[in-house]
């Protein structure tokens, strides 16, 4: 992978970090996805970029296979869907 395609999911979930959104449940499994102690594999109190973009990786898998994609490739409805799941969770985690 190339740095440029690396950084393309950072900075979507970056942007949507920065929007409002409603948050969720404590039971909503991308909710407990990206909490701090899920995000940080090697538990040195810190999130690296590799372990951001393997959760960032993680919602995809999890959302495509909600979607039943056979490809591999969320369609620009399924897009818009993910970004809002990633950004009210993410805006939520934000707040607390």
């Amino acid at each position: 992978m190339t740095p440029r395609t690396l950084l393309r999911p950072l900075a979507l979930a970056l942007a949507l970090a920065a929007g409002s959104g409603a948050a969720f449940a404590d039971g909503d499994i991308y909710s407990r996805l990206m909490e701090m102690r899920e995000m940080d594999r090697n538990k040195d109190g810190m999130v690296s970029k590799e372990e951001f973009l393997a959760m960032i990786a993680k919602a995809w898998d999890m959302h495509a296979q909600e979607n039943k994609l056979r490809d591999g490739k969320l369609n620009a409805e399924q897009v818009k869907s993910l970004e809002k799941l990633l950004g009210r969770t993410l805006s939520a985690q934000a707040s607390l």
